[in-house]
């Protein structure tokens, strides 16, 4: 992106601001998170944030950047430092950092009698919560995901081996958001890692529920392969192994069926369907997405096609069909991104016929 694009867009927002000051802060706030996702965002989210900041009285601008700054750093600035540190391997490092956001984070935004600071990425999060969940205080968003800064400092912790103290972080990331699987997953490796396994299985059941992808699916179904190894149930190990490539094949599990295949003797050959249902069962691990998370998306992705909301349609659409495989729903899904489609070229003013 160039700088002159860069210049358009912050311009171009600046035009759809309406003075109203509430409006536009959280029309602004949407706006930085959008441009956070993109790959070559980061600079024009910061763009946007800063000029969300020159919006406000200057007393407002003071309690937000007491809020959203530690010393001169947005938060956002911090964490991304630390995750560049992590990648490198330097995890000493960048546990200082996210200590930081930690200690920031607990002490500014904590729950009160009437709200509560959650940090959901999109609407299907925020309404699986409320299913899932019933809240009866206000939910309160936060200015960034906290739940993905407060898991890097519990992988950090994890990595130094301090398993005691990245409990408590992780049980934090998963208070800003419980439909969030990644902190869950990380609270599985630490209790793997100490050898905890009733809390192993009992955090597997409880991450099941939130899954509302394959990979996250997969994953809990490798985790009660392990789970099952360790208690010398090499059989079922095998079924939950098979049934976690039904939803993303990954590299490892070929190597974990072979440790099976030495630690017995024998050669692996894939389960009958009964099997695998009959091992899901002798463990209670639900088979397959929840009930509650495919109602959530299901109706989301109706209400979306009756508003001839393409984009939202084919986002829900795509989670169903990627936690299900049923070919309706890729049917359904490839119907909506063709209405996108047309819908996207006369947005541009191009025929979609082709035709001039």
């Amino acid at each position: 992106m160039t700088a002159q694009e860069k210049k358009e867009i912050i311009e171009n927002l600046e035009k759809q601001l309406s003075g109203d000051h509430l409006k536009d802060m959280q029309f602004l706030q949407q706006q930085a998170e959008i441009y956070e996702q993109q790959a070559d965002g980061a600079e024009i989210a910061d763009e946007i944030l800063k000029l969300a900041m020159s919006r406000m009285p200057e007393e407002n601008q003071a309690y937000l950047k007491e809020m959203i700054y530690i010393g001169e750093r947005r938060l956002n600035q911090v964490y991304e430092e630390a995750v560049n540190l992590s990648n490198q391997h330097l995890t000493a490092k960048s546990l200082t950092l996210t200590e930081q956001l930690y200690q920031h984070i607990t002490k500014h935004f904590q729950e009160s009698e009437t709200g509560r600071f959650f940090s959901f990425r999109n609407l299907l999060e925020s309404n699986l919560y409320y299913q899932l969940y019933h809240p009866t205080k206000n939910l309160l968003k936060t200015p960034f995901d906290f739940t993905r800064y407060l898991t890097l400092h519990g992988y950090n912790l994890i990595e130094l081996r301090k398993t005691d103290e990245a409990v408590p972080v992780l049980q934090e990331a998963i208070r800003f958001n419980p439909v969030n699987p990644d902190p869950r997953f990380e609270l599985a490796e630490l209790y793997k890692l100490t050898g905890s396994q009733k809390l192993l299985i009992e955090t597997i059941r409880e991450t099941i529920p939130v899954c509302t992808s394959a990979y996250a699916l997969s994953r809990c179904y490798q985790n009660m392969g392990y789970y099952c190894i360790d208690r010398k149930d090499y059989d079922s190990a095998v079924c939950f192994y098979f049934e976690s490539m039904i939803f993303e094949k990954h590299p490892a599990v070929a190597g974990e069926l072979h440790h099976i295949s030495i630690l017995t003797g024998e050669k692996i050959t894939p389960p009958t369907r009964k099997q695998v249902l009959s091992a899901f069962e002798k463990y209670k691990i639900h088979n397959g997405p929840a009930p509650e998370a495919l109602h959530v998306v299901t109706e989301l992705s109706k209400q979306a096609q009756e508003r001839q909301n393409w984009a939202e349609a084919v986002f829900y659409l795509y989670v169903i069909y990627d936690i299900t495989k049923d070919p309706a729903a890729k049917t359904m899904l490839e119907r909506c991104q063709e209405r996108l489609e047309t819908q996207n070229q006369i947005s541009k003013g191009e025929n979609p016929d082709g035709k001039n």
